[in-house]
């Protein structure tokens, strides 16, 4: 399974926080499934690591990553512009605009996984939380 993941789950899920949801826990960490993460998200992680708001930096985040073999990083590009909703914040346009655009490149269902009740209440893309 293909699975896209927003900010706050993938940092929750590698500081091992309790507050990351059973489902997510267990899609995020299914070595079977391919994690796809949007450049936004590690941007975010290293706007949030600066601004001293999470304890992990992108270095540590980039060193966790490049040793698993499940995860792959999606750039933004136009067709990620092209293709994400608006009415959204920015980098939620963005994520979900990620997922629909791997959905059509991998040609099958791609869930995201947050707890976000914006993306989530919008039913756009499939959510797992």
């Amino acid at each position: 399974m293909y699975i896209v993941t927003d900010t706050h789950p993938w940092v929750w899920f590698l500081t091992a926080s309790s507050r990351l949801s059973s489902k997510a826990k267990s899609a995020l960490s299914n070595p079977s499934n391919i994690i796809i993460i949007p450049s936004i998200v590690t941007m975010e992680i290293k706007y949030l690591y600066h601004r001293k708001r999470i304890p992990l930096s992108f270095e540590e985040v980039l060193q966790q990553v490049e040793t698993a073999e499940n995860i792959l990083f999606h750039p933004m590009d136009l067709s990620i512009v092209s293709i994400a909703p608006t009415g959204f914040d920015i980098h939620d346009a963005i994520i979900i605009g990620t997922v629909i655009q791997s959905a059509e490149e991998f040609g099958q269902v791609v869930s995201l996984v947050t707890a976000d009740r914006t993306i989530t209440d919008s039913h756009l893309v499939p959510a797992i939380w």
